[in-house]
């Protein structure tokens, strides 16, 4: 379900990753290669088992079934990690000296556990990418289905630390990639059908902009235009290796449902800034993002269409005594940072950091005794990694807790060890 965060690059809008693409052709213009991975983790949970409230919860929740009689969760898996198995395709053609077109298509396997033997046995597959792109001195005109650009930024910080590791499962008992820190400040942008340009780079600046197709949620049925999505780059090298990165991010949609004999409208909205160094062996990022509408893994979260995220629902009365009609888009925000070295000569890394996201309830959300809303997920995280060539082992532990407003709480360990083979 997750990956880490992307950027058109010479073949791929997927997460830039140490890997040595396989060149299969290259002859008369043509250039064909193929990339990908294999993993599998080791990971243990203990803690809280999903809070047993009167009220309906919303959010944060990971669905176990392995809790005891006192509600404690001890569970033991071998299950894919945040980025998970895959296989890359992609082909270039050199027009020109200055004219490039290029394709690439990703394949990913979902989940290599069994679901503890629960059916269905058979194994999710998803054509995650497939895009085409021409490239030349105008910049890049970039189509087909690839990763989005508001949370991309959050990605890229997430994974200096999940590239190669796990951290929160997602779903505790299901067959599917994991989460990473996502959830608790990093926000996924997920993969979505688009039309984009990006600039050429300009003393250091870039612009990209995307229209792509857009998400409805339960009560907006209606979006009369594409989302829209841009971003603003600035990149800087300085010595040897050193790189400096500074992103701001968007996202804007229109939403609107039928009510009575009027059509209602609302605009969701996201805005994201984060900031990355690398130098030697050091990798340090950071950000923040604020939005409505949005999610705390993805924007227009409805995980159940009966109480999605990103809105609230109807319920309860105002001051004046009349019925509150709910949905109003929720406000969301997220701080995430990680700080990680590697020793290059013999290849051991670690990397420690946190984060934490934030849910403001509505006017309704208040209102609504019987509904218990996610207010907040907290967490930190070590990940010890070593590299063997094209093998990369992992060690990982992660602290996770989530609060509900009303008063509902869970505390998650994490701990887990793997290892992934990337070509």
């Amino acid at each position: 379900m997750f990956a880490a965060a992307a950027v058109l690059g010479a073949f791929s809008m997927r997460p830039s990753v140490a890997r040595a693409e396989i060149i299969l052709h290259d002859a008369d213009g043509w250039r064909f290669m193929t990339t990908g991975r294999v993993e599998a983790h080791y990971e243990l949970i203990q803690g809280d088992g999903d809070p047993h409230s009167a009220s309906r919860l919303i959010g944060g929740q990971i669905q176990d079934s392995s809790q005891d009689a006192q509600n404690k969760l001890f569970d033991s898996r071998i299950r894919s990690g945040f980025v998970g198995s895959q296989i890359g395709f992609g082909v270039t053609n050199k027009m020109t000296e200055t004219l490039e077109a290029k394709a690439f298509v990703s394949i990913w396997l979902n989940g290599i556990d069994s679901s503890k033997g629960v059916p269905p046995q058979t194994k999710g597959v998803d054509a995650r990418e497939a895009w085409g792109a021409l490239a030349g001195s105008f910049g890049t005109f970039a189509f087909g289905r690839a990763f989005s650009i508001f949370g991309s930024a959050s990605g890229e910080v997430n994974a200096y630390a999940y590239e190669y590791a796990v951290g929160n499962p997602c779903l505790a008992e299901a067959s599917t990639i994991a989460c990473g820190s996502v959830g608790a400040g990093p926000i996924y942008a997920g993969y979505n059908a688009q039309l984009r340009y990006i600039t050429p780079r300009f003393a250091g600046f870039e612009v990209q902009l995307s229209l792509e197709d857009p998400s409805s949620l339960p009560d907006y049925q209606i979006t009369p235009t594409p989302r829209v999505e841009g971003e603003v780059s600035y990149r800087l090298h300085f010595l040897s290796d050193g790189k400096f990165v500074l992103k701001g991010q968007t996202l804007a949609q229109q939403l609107a449902k039928v009510s009575g004999m009027t059509t209602e409208g609302t605009t969701a909205w996201g805005f994201m800034g984060a900031a990355r160094l690398e130098t030697g062996g050091l990798r340090v990022g950071g950000g923040a993002w604020e939005g409505k509408g949005m999610g705390t893994d993805t924007p227009f979260q409805q995980d159940d269409q009966g109480k999605p995220l990103a809105h609230d629902q109807p319920g309860g009365t105002d001051a004046n005594g009349q019925p509150l009609l709910g949905d109003e888009l929720r406000m969301f925000r997220g701080y995430f940072g990680n700080l990680g070295y590697e020793y290059r000569p013999s290849g051991t890394g670690a990397v420690v950091g946190g984060g934490a996201v934030f849910v403001q309830e509505t006017i309704s959300d208040a209102a609504t005794p019987a509904t218990s809303l996610i207010k907040q997920n907290v967490e930190g995280h070590l990940v010890i990694t070593q590299r063997i060539h094209s093998v990369v082992l992992s060690a990982e532990a992660m602290y996770w807790k989530s609060e509900w407003w009303r008063g509902e709480s869970q505390v998650l360990k994490f701990i887990g060890a793997g290892s992934t083979f990337v070509w």
